[in-house]
């Protein structure tokens, strides 16, 4: 095995150019055809057959229909168009297609997915294209009603083409009924309300009953927004890019949260992922014996495998790998360093080494199951993932909601693997703020890791509101009324690190992060007001600014500390172990009792209180 090593100028030369002799100049001279890009892995794939999915899902769900019949019985609208030279009304559309057995796009009822029960409702794009109208809107709020009584989760499922024209704001206000049952339903009850898109989803839904769930999912090859591509053409005047309203766009901008290739897929993910909320134990202590893992001590190497172009299936047994790289952890602090030395080894290899653990290794390793709420996608050798990933984990019978910072990875040639640093941006604190909410929702101890320089620092990330999404991160982290759990396993940088770190419950900390108010380069620019600082004055700043695991814990910000051992998985055993006796320090107080005692803790402790005379 070839021993990973640092990047250099002369790796970035030679995988770059290729030959001594060929030079940038040369390259310069050459015709050069249009590099790919990410958007060609969906541009292009087919799109999905709604009825095909449909027939599949509902066939694999033990789908009891239980709802009294609901139907059309007086056109007040009154839309009329000509077909064939004959005016059509509704009603006659309406009676047509009753003559072929259709008699209303949307159904719901109890049914039982992978074991576990859950209330499901369905739109069939084979009826009116799916469309919302006051018997679906009716039936949805139905669906949810009957979730909230029998205490089970609520799932919808289908494609729908919007609000039916022939309700007119009838059929709009639907939009409305739904949102509202949506949230009924998840202010009554603690379970999963989760959305399926499964096929054309536009307009109605997708301002509605779908982004107001705690998860969406869609499976592959469908189309999802608000305005379809005729609508936005004929307002832009230029066509819509093809793949642009992907299902896989969409998940790069985070509107979805998990892509599925297929209907086993989905059932395998809505099955573990009810089943973790359902399991979940928030107030029952966790056995002692749990703490500890069977951890191999001769495995000093954390493994990144790489596949094909394309996105990876959200639940890790169903990824596909054609290589895997075995990269060592090797600390780069040594004993023998100064104190400066250590702290600039550090920061170094949190910036770069891809040999570190991060938030998806430890969702794999610290816990015994997990449920990815993400996925990753590769394209021209880097597995790009989110820069916040979240999975309902499971130590024992307890579960957890895992919110983490996640870097990305190249793997340019051989052995060598190239680290990208986690610079979550909007999207990425906004998603979190869901998960959040659905952890409340669902009674769940928060765990947080935390691994990041700080925030994306672009004009489009301040233009879509960087600061307001922070700020909400703080604020929902902080007020959570159970459990919180605070890992630093990397870097807690400036604000972008605070987002996912809600001090005063309980903080674990590696012993080789560092926490700082901006990433320590910027921190050393504007101490000695200079564009391009120093190493040493950097180092400097690191060493006086007292960024280490100690000196955090000193400060009473830190309460364990875990030695981040050459060993990832003995790495992965501490933070475990950790995260059990967090638990156990928490559990048992009141939601008002965890929030006095974060407010106690980061109680000023620098200022001089004086008394007054």
């Amino acid at each position: 095995m070839t021993k990973n090593r640092e990047f250099t100028p002369d790796d970035e030369e030679e995988i770059y150019y290729g030959e001594a002799s060929i030079t940038p100049e040369v390259i310069d001279l050459r015709p050069t055809p249009p590099l790919p890009v990410i958007t060609d892995l969906f541009a292009e794939r087919p799109a999905l057959d709604p009825m095909v999915s449909m027939h599949e899902f509902t066939n694999e769900i033990a789908f009891d229909e239980r709802h009294s019949r609901l139907k059309i019985v007086s056109d007040l609208v009154g839309l009329r168009r000509v077909v064939d030279g004959r005016v059509e009304s509704y009603r006659d559309k309406l009676t047509r297609a009753e003559r072929s057995g259709k008699h209303e796009s949307a159904r719901f009822g109890m049914a039982r997915i992978l074991g576990e029960r859950a209330v499901v409702y369905l739109l069939d794009w084979d009826y009116f294209a799916g469309s919302l109208g006051e018997v679906a809107g009716e039936k949805f709020v139905r669906a949810a009603e009957l979730a909230e009584r029998e205490k089970v989760p609520f799932v919808s499922f289908g494609a729908s083409s919007g609000v039916r024209q022939h309700e007119n704001v009838l059929g709009l206000v639907q939009m409305q009924r739904m949102a509202v049952a949506a949230s009924k339903y998840q202010h009554n009850a603690n379970h999963p309300y989760i959305s399926v898109l499964a096929g054309q989803v536009w307009g109605g839904m997708s301002a509605s009953a779908v982004p107001v769930a705690d998860m969406v999912v869609a499976l592959e090859g469908t189309n999802y927004g608000f305005a379809g591509s005729r609508v936005i053409e004929t307002f832009e005047g230029k066509p819509v890019a093809k793949g642009a309203q992907s299902a896989e766009a969409n998940l790069l901008d985070r509107n979805i949260d998990v892509v599925v290739k297929d209907v086993p897929e989905l059932l395998d993910f809505l099955g573990s992922s009810l089943r973790r909320v359902r399991e979940s134990h928030s107030a029952k202590p966790i056995p002692a014996w749990h703490r500890q893992l069977a951890v191999d001590t001769q495995v000093a190497h954390r493994p990144l495998s790489f596949g094909e172009n394309g996105f990876y299936a959200s639940q890790w047994a169903r990824q596909q790998h054609s290589r895997t790289v075995l990269i060592p952890r090797d600390r780069r602090d040594t004993p023998t360093m100064t104190e400066r030395e250590q702290l600039m080894a550090r920061y170094r290899e949190i910036a770069a080494s891809s040999g570190r653990i991060d938030s998806e290794f430890i969702m794999q390793h610290s816990f015994d199951s997990a449920t990815p709420i993400y996925n990753a996608v590769q394209f021209e050798g880097t597995k790009r993932y989110p820069g916040i990933i979240a999975s309902v984990a499971s130590i024992g019978e307890q579960s957890f909601m895992v919110i983490g910072n996640q870097p990305s990875y190249k793997n340019s040639s051989g052995n060598y693997v190239g680290k990208q640093a986690a610079n979550p941006g909007p999207a990425d604190f906004e998603y979190a703020v869901r998960m959040m909410k659905a952890a409340e929702r669902w009674q769940l101890p928060l765990v947080f890791l935390t691994d990041t320089l700080g925030a994306l620092p672009t004009m489009e990330a301040e233009r879509r509101g960087q600061s307001r999404a922070i700020a909400e991160s703080i604020k929902t982290a902080g007020s959570h009324p159970y459990p919180t759990i605070s890992v630093i396993t990397g870097a807690m940088g400036s604000g972008g690190g605070l987002a996912t770190t809600p001090f005063g419950r309980e903080t674990i900390m590696l012993d080789s992060a560092l926490g700082f108010v901006s990433e320590p380069s910027s921190m050393a620019s504007i101490l000695y007001n200079v564009a391009h600082p120093t190493d040493e004055q950097v180092a400097m700043t690191l060493e006086t600014v007292r960024a280490s695991a100690a000196d955090l814990q000193s400060q009473g910000l830190v309460d364990t500390i875990v030695h981040d051992d050459d060993n990832p998985h003995q790495t992965a055993q501490g933070i475990r172990a950790a995260i059990v006796d967090a638990l156990a320090r928490q559990q048992g107080k009141s939601p008002r009792k965890l929030r006095h005692d974060t407010s106690a803790r980061l109680s000023p402790r620098m200022i001089q209180k004086h008394r007054s005379e």
